[in-house]
């Protein structure tokens, strides 16, 4: 009884630990990329969001070209947390570097390192979920780590939000690279790669065209219907969503400002209400997925994210923010859980792994066109003011319509059949 006690304590201990990274990550992702960086180009320095676009852009796709590559490594190598400790680090150097007072194209350069390291670490947390999680579990411990994720965007928020209003947006850099870092050092040190080591001839690799042979193969999964009957519909319709998805992280923090004239208190306090919303869509639509089956569910969220879309540009009244901010705090947590739930559905067990890296890919790409959209629509608008940012909200619903098509191409027989044996 006290050997099972201990190894339950243990194995909580790990969760707990695994699970604090994505609070750490949450320092990163909702201080520097969602809020006060892009407040600081566009703000502050007074730079068109096309700047950010860009930036985000560069980074992103560094990680899309990078990390099937170092992914194959690793599992080669069976070594994943050496992965996590160095882009992890590097994330955290150049995060700090953002608060030294660099000008505005210095800043940018290191805020591309820094989200380089930041989302090709996530590759690698993920993937020591494994090690932490028994089999049978795999789901309560993803959901569990989401949950922590959540409460590290709120305790970002509240913990920085002195340092913004007291010394302005650069000044948050540095205290998030350390909080960034304090956070994930539990997972850094107690979680541990499991297995012997292997050795790899990393020339040989690179001659014998793995690296393109990994690429080659997420193209004939991604394309080929024949393959896996409604995937390519669904990984369209991802990349769609997606698109949508990462505009509205990326850059709702300004729209809020620009089009509803809320200040840095206001901005915190309603992503902090969309933020317990998103507990709440996570909770409740992997409930509901289960029970009316994840193709009709996405299309619900769909259709959400449209009227969330079109009340956000065509409402003025200063309130109507409130009802925004719930409706897409509702679709954000409910998006990721729905659409993990029906690449499962249409995935065989033993090509899961391949088809969730296919899957990130398709993020990685899908948040490059959006934020490249959302800049370039912006610079053209930019004579229109306030209602030029009303406008190009209102025109990301085109990506919604185009996403809501390819998900009606999915069979619905597989789509809605039951994942759990």
């Amino acid at each position: 009884m006290i050997k099972t006690d201990r190894k339950s304590l243990k194995r909580g201990f790990l969760i707990l630990s695994w699970s604090l990274y994505d609070l750490a990550n949450q320092f990163f992702a909702l201080n520097v990329v969602s809020l006060y960086f892009v407040r600081w180009i566009t703000l502050e320095k007074g730079a068109p969001e096309i700047f950010y676009s860009l930036a985000y852009g560069v980074s992103v796709l560094l990680v899309a070209l990078c990390a099937p590559v170092l992914g194959a490594i690793s599992d080669m190598l069976n070594r994943r947390k050496p992965f996590l400790l160095y882009l992890t680090l590097l994330s955290v150097v150049f995060t700090m570097g953002l608060g030294l007072g660099v000008n505005l194209f210095v800043g940018l350069l290191f805020f591309v390192i820094a989200n380089f390291g930041c989302q090709a670490a996530v590759v690698f947390y993920n993937a020591l979920m494994i090690n932490v999680a028994p089999r049978e579990k795999i789901g309560i411990v993803s959901g569990f780590g989401r949950m922590v994720g959540y409460s590290g965007a709120l305790l970002a928020m509240y913990l920085i939000k002195p340092v913004v209003i007291r010394s302005g947006y650069q000044a948050t850099f540095l205290p998030t690279g350390i909080l960034f870092l304090i956070f994930s050092l539990p997972c850094l040190i107690f979680v541990k790669d499991k297995g012997q080591k292997r050795k790899i001839d990393l020339k040989g690799f690179i001659k014998k065209e793995r690296i393109f042979e990994v690429f080659r193969r997420l193209k004939g999964i991604g394309f080929d219907s024949r393959l896996y009957p409604g995937l390519p519909e669904f990984l369209r319709a991802s990349f769609f969503c997606m698109a949508v998805v990462n505009v509205i992280i990326l850059f709702m923090s300004v729209y809020a400002t620009k089009a509803f004239g809320l200040d840095e208190g206001r901005i915190i306090s309603l992503i902090s209400f969309s933020t317990l919303f998103a507990i709440i869509g996570s909770i409740s639509s992997g409930y509901i997925s289960d029970r009316v089956g994840a193709k009709a569910s996405l299309l619900a969220i769909f259709i959400l994210w449209s009227v969330s879309l079109f009340l956000g540009a065509l409402l003025r009244d200063p309130r109507i923010y409130w009802l925004v901010g719930a409706l897409v705090g509702t679709a954000l947590g409910a998006t990721w859980v729905v659409m993990r739930a029906l690449a499962v559905s249409l995935t065989p067990p033993e090509k899961i792994g391949e088809i969730f890296g296919l899957f990130n890919l398709v993020g990685y790409l899908s948040g490059i066109c959006g934020a490249l959209f959302w800049g370039l629509l912006l610079l053209f608008l930019s004579p229109w003011g306030e209602n030029g940012y009303r406008i190009a909200l209102g025109s990301l619903n085109l990506f919604l319509f185009i996403g809501f098509i390819f998900i009606l191409r999915i069979p619905n027989q597989k789509a809605e059949k039951n994942i759990h044996p």
